[in-house]
């Protein structure tokens, strides 16, 4: 019998998820804990070990955190050993973050620790708050995508559902958590909660709860994609409508 062992992965993460979904993992997937005996293990298995060491790196250069936060923050301007370096420091630690976020959605799903899509086949980012200043966020916009998402395993069943302006990456990422997806389409409304609403209403008869599945969301219809799109294009969308 295999002898398994709790991988406690990274922050949060668990590269290995997908093959061992409980986090118990072979004891032979651990590297040992520097040159110790074989008994002392590293607490995360060797996918999370390297996932958590690629993330030390910048996703361009290659170089360490540690090195290129440094570097950076003395091209910022800031001088080392200054009461305001610190400041320096934390201004590379945001541009650190950006960077990583952006390689991340522009790398294609499993090539990536993450399972983000390229930011590209959504078009340019619109930002989810109004902001009245460069501190305050202010409140949530109403605009935003209604949004159809399918299975290509099952076409017939769609999800149609509202995100708000830069929400598409995260749905599909969601999506893609649990099998195969690719957006169909998405439209853009200037009051995005109530055009789904009322595209739901419409659509009801094809609601996969009304027709008694009872594990599942609300937001999953059983219907050929023309009809869906017929309903949308019904609410009289505002602008960019876009079918992938």
């Amino acid at each position: 019998m295999t002898e398994l062992r709790r991988c406690c992965g990274h922050k949060g993460h668990w590269e290995c998820a997908d093959d061992y979904p409980d986090h118990m993992v072979p004891v032979s997937e651990f590297n040992k804990n520097g040159n110790i005996q074989p008994l002392f293990l590293r607490g995360n298995c060797k996918k999370c070990h390297r996932y958590s060491i690629s993330l030390d790196k910048h996703p361009i250069t290659g170089k360490l955190k540690r090195n290129w936060k440094t570097d950076h923050a003395k091209l910022l301007g800031g001088n080392r050993g200054t009461s305001e370096w610190q400041s320096y420091l934390d201004k590379a630690e945001v541009i650190w973050n950006k960077d990583w976020k952006e390689h991340l959605l522009n790398t294609a799903p499993g090539e990536e620790v993450i399972a983000h899509i390229k930011k590209s086949e959504f078009g340019k980012s619109k930002p989810m708050t109004k902001r009245m200043s460069t501190e305050v966020e202010g409140e949530r916009v109403p605009e935003g995508w209604v949004y159809v998402v399918r299975n290509p395993n099952d076409p017939d069943v769609l999800k149609i559902g509202k995100t708000f302006p830069d929400g598409i990456a995260s749905i599909m990422s969601d999506a893609r958590r649990f099998g195969r997806a690719e957006l169909m389409a998405k439209y853009w409304f200037s009051e995005a909660y109530k055009a789904e609403q009322s595209i739901h209403k419409v659509l009801k008869k094809y609601n996969l709860r009304v027709l008694g599945y009872t594990d599942c969301g609300k937001e999953l219809f059983k219907c050929r994609i023309a009809v869906a799109m017929s309903a949308i294009l019904a609410e009289g969308n505002d602008t960019e409508d876009e079918v992938a």
